[in-house]
């Protein structure tokens, strides 16, 4: 029992003692911050869209059919056309394949009787044996009238009529038979005809082109390598037309259509192109608030490479409303890009969109006026209601109010 009551006042004893630090530390301090005085600026209204060109095609180019590389026809960075060989497999096999084939087809069309252009047309009774049946089975029917009218009349036996009913009967099983073997032989030239074509097609096959007009940006595959179908060999880019995807605010979503005309640069390079809206978006992100466009721009001189950034911009010719805060000043957390102002000392969250940049300002919209004094300094540390204090003297509202620049 004691143990415990002396356990008990050692916890009473620090519960007070945490108590009296917690007020001895007093309320949180006010983070010192600057700001700047958001005023209004008219600017002209444009459109920027940033992004990665991209060729207008970029086609993974795969072998159709199994076989060894026998020849390299196109390397990393040749042009070629739509057609041209990239990757030469060997052949002996599959035109081996194909000659025994086409020696099967030959013999299914001798067997009907014809020859490859008339296959189509081929029907049963068009076959020699089926019209030679056909004859032999008209001529029993013809004897068994003859020997029916005479067993009627009293002059032929009975004998002599069932002989002539049995022939009749044979001839036709044997006009029917003709007559199925004559479809099946057409049939089983249609397949051959069909093997010849897939044969033909495979060897054709071994010979791996390019379906369109490009670039060969990567070869995947060496010299001897066995291929199987489906494996990637090669890619070509069409680069003589390039495309740039970005994102626009929805409250352009009433200009922006295809055919608007746009300045494309890609800086790194310092090169600028006209292009145009090729493609919009029919949606808008609920996240973000922008929809896509795809705007194309061509490069018949080969000057831009796919994959360079680059920079498009659309002058709408109509001014609008904006305020210029430091870059730093305004945050992005979980899609909602926001800056703070200090109201009463006290930080405020005010959500913005940004228009676009201007060196190292951005130029910002949404909720916040003329005279809102921004927090610029600090940031991280911002939440809404945190007690801040402004730092008059370092801070650029101060320097403002002195005339400096």
């Amino acid at each position: 029992m004691a143990l415990r009551m002396i356990a008990l006042s050692t916890v009473v004893a620090l519960v007070a003692a945490c108590g009296g630090a917690d007020k001895a530390k007093g309320p949180a301090k006010p983070v010192p911050v600057r700001v700047i005085e958001a005023r209004e600026e008219h600017v002209e209204r444009v459109i920027e869209i940033t992004g990665t060109l991209a060729g207008a095609e970029e086609v993974v180019v795969s072998a159709e059919v199994a076989g060894r590389v026998e020849r390299v026809a196109a390397d990393l960075g040749d042009v070629v056309k739509a057609g041209a060989v990239l990757i030469q497999l060997a052949r002996e096999v599959p035109r081996l394949q194909a000659a025994l084939v086409d020696a099967d087809y030959a013999t299914a069309l001798a067997r009907v009787g014809i020859d490859d252009k008339g296959l189509d047309a081929a029907r049963p009774d068009r076959a020699s044996s089926v019209r030679r049946a056909a004859a032999e089975k008209e001529a029993a029917s013809k004897n068994l009238e003859r020997v029916a009218e005479l067993f009627n009349k009293g002059v032929a036996a009975q004998a002599e009529l069932d002989i002539a009913r049995t022939r009749e009967a044979a001839a036709d099983a044997t006009w029917a038979a003709t007559r199925d073997e004559a479809a099946a032989n057409i049939a089983i030239a249609m397949s051959r005809r069909a093997a010849l074509g897939l044969a033909r097609k495979q060897l054709n096959d071994t010979a791996i082109t390019s379906p369109v007009d490009g670039v060969v940006a990567l070869r995947s595959v060496s010299l001897g390598e066995f291929v199987q179908p489906g494996q990637a060999v090669a890619r070509v880019v069409v680069a003589s037309q390039l495309k740039l995807r970005g994102d626009v605010p929805e409250r352009y979503a009433d200009i922006v259509s295809a055919g608007l005309e746009l300045e494309v640069e890609a800086s790194s390079v310092g090169i600028k192109a006209v292009g145009k809206v090729a493609r919009v978006g029919p949606l808008v992100d609920a996240a973000s608030r922008t929809f896509p466009i795809e705007a194309t721009l061509d490069n018949a001189d080969g000057r831009l490479k796919p994959g360079t950034f680059a920079r498009a911009r659309v002058v709408v010719g109509e001014d609008e409303v904006v305020f210029a805060v430091p870059e730093v000043a305004v945050s992005n957390v979980a899609g909602v890009t926001k800056v703070f102002v200090v109201d009463d000392n006290s930080a405020q969250e005010r959500r913005v969109q940004v228009i676009r940049k201007r060196g190292s300002d951005a130029l910002i919209t949404g909720d916040i006026k003329a005279g809102d004094k921004v927090v610029v300094t600090a940031v991280g540390r911002m939440f809404a209601g945190a007690v801040v204090t402004i730092d008059v003297a370092a801070t650029p509202v101060a320097a403002a109010a002195k005339g400096a620049p």
